[in-house]
């Protein structure tokens, strides 16, 4: 079946040249062309399959947003093509958030419209990676920052990604401090923000449209490049991640440290939860109060997975006495090696892929393995703590009496959960 493209354009001039250009493609029909977009309705309820619409700065801008609007609202399997103003970032973005799934910069020429038209086509075909089967997600959290919950995060999904090139996605839900694009070197034209604010139009498409895309065939949707004074939904969030465990195998979550009614959302729908602790006092009093409030929300305990970051023999806490403190097994430790991961992180270029002999590399495979083999986590009792830990969850766990659920609005008051120590800037 060839592909029925609407072609609505104030000028003349780009109208014809619109038509003499995409008639000169293969498989390409175009089905009308259109002056105004009020008038795109009728025509389109008679079949498209791409709609092309100019975007006008100024004047005219609201009345094409709304009509890409109502074409994707009306139009099943439709997918819009906005053009305009090639210098302004900000048409693009309001272009975008409309449900647009690519923007032509004008004048159009016949490379880049090619070059969508081709996309269009390729998403066309394109079917759900994992045959009707919802994708895993894994999540990395800490309550605390300086973990390194972006250095796990990156290197965790590369690795996926060299097993399933094409399948793995890493989404970077830390709207204030994101910092997924800086490890893996990218410069993305769309962010999550994109995604998931208007997820009633996240089709495979749109979606696709969003990513960037990285050498080692890992799929990003970044965090914002300037800081957002918003978060997401727990709406957004469960809206958001159905769609995207539908056409990928396996989804990694960047968390931010924050416990507010979106990440909350995160937590619930993983099936892994990558849980990072600090071998100290304070790091462990924290996780401790972490996996309290997490009880106390309502989280499923048996997919949280502890991971101790950084350990070495010379830890003020030992692995067993972590073990007691948070009342859990230990699922993994990643050794300390801050000049490979620092080096990385100014490469921009992930460790497994820029230092892939170190100690840390091999580790971070073994990790990977690990969890696609979906290792379980043994039940563990806190009956004989030492007393100091003991003194621990009397500080921590006070608040996890309470059990099942708790509404989202009471959620809010469990706030950060923070150290006010130091970080320092590992992920």
């Amino acid at each position: 079946m060839p592909l029925r493209v609407l072609v609505i354009d104030s000028e003349a001039t780009s109208r014809r040249q619109l038509r003499q250009d995409l008639e000169g493609m293969e498989q390409v029909l175009v089905v009308g062309e259109l002056r105004e977009p009020s008038e795109a309705l009728p025509p389109a309820k008679g079949g498209i399959d791409v709609a092309i619409v100019e975007v006008p700065e100024g004047s005219g801008e609201a009345a094409a947003l709304e009509c890409i609007a109502q074409l994707l609202k009306t139009i099943p399997g439709v997918s819009v093509m906005a053009s305009g103003p090639g210098g302004s970032a900000d048409l693009v973005i309001r272009a975008v958030r409309a449900g647009a799934v690519e923007f032509l910069p004008r004048p159009i020429s016949r490379d880049d419209l090619a070059a969508a038209i081709t996309k269009m086509m390729r998403l066309r075909k394109a079917v759900p990676a994992n045959d009707g089967h919802p994708g895993q997600i894994i999540s990395v959290y800490a309550t605390k920052g300086g973990l390194g919950v972006t250095t796990l995060a990156t290197n965790l999904a590369v690795c996926l990604a060299q097993e399933s090139p094409g399948n793995v996605i890493l989404i970077d839900l830390d709207l204030h401090q994101g910092g997924v694009s800086t490890f893996l070197n990218l410069r993305p034209t769309y962010s999550v923000v994109d995604a998931f604010v208007q997820t009633e139009r996240l089709d495979e498409s749109f979606l696709r449209s969003l990513l960037a895309q990285h050498s080692s065939g890992l799929n990003v949707l970044a965090a914002p490049a300037e800081i957002e004074r918003s978060w997401f939904s727990p709406e957004q969030i469960h809206d958001g991640l159905e769609v995207v465990r539908t056409h990928f195998a396996h989804v990694v979550l960047d968390l931010p440290n924050d416990v507010d009614s979106g990440t909350v959302a995160a937590l619930e729908d993983s099936d892994q939860i990558l849980y990072l602790v600090g071998l100290n006092v304070a790091a462990v009093r924290v996780a401790a109060a972490g996996l309290a409030a997490f009880r106390h929300l309502g989280i499923d305990q048996r997919k949280v997975k502890p991971v101790v970051t950084r350990a070495t023999a010379q830890e003020e806490v030992s692995l067993k006495q972590a073990r007691e403190a948070l009342g859990v097994p230990v699922f993994w430790r990643t050794p300390n090696d801050y000049p490979t991961v620092v080096s990385s992180i100014n490469e921009g270029t992930p460790l497994v892929l820029a230092a892939p002999r170190t100690e840390i590399a091999r580790n971070f495979r073994q990790l990977t393995e690990s969890i696609l083999r979906g290792v379980p986590a043994p039940g563990q009792s806190r009956e004989a703590l030492p007393s100091w830990f003991r003194r621990i969850w009397a500080h921590t766990d006070g608040r996890s009496r309470q059990t099942g659920p708790v509404p989202f609005e009471e959620r809010a008051r469990v706030g950060s959960l923070a150290d006010p120590d130091k970080a320092d800037p590992i992920g």
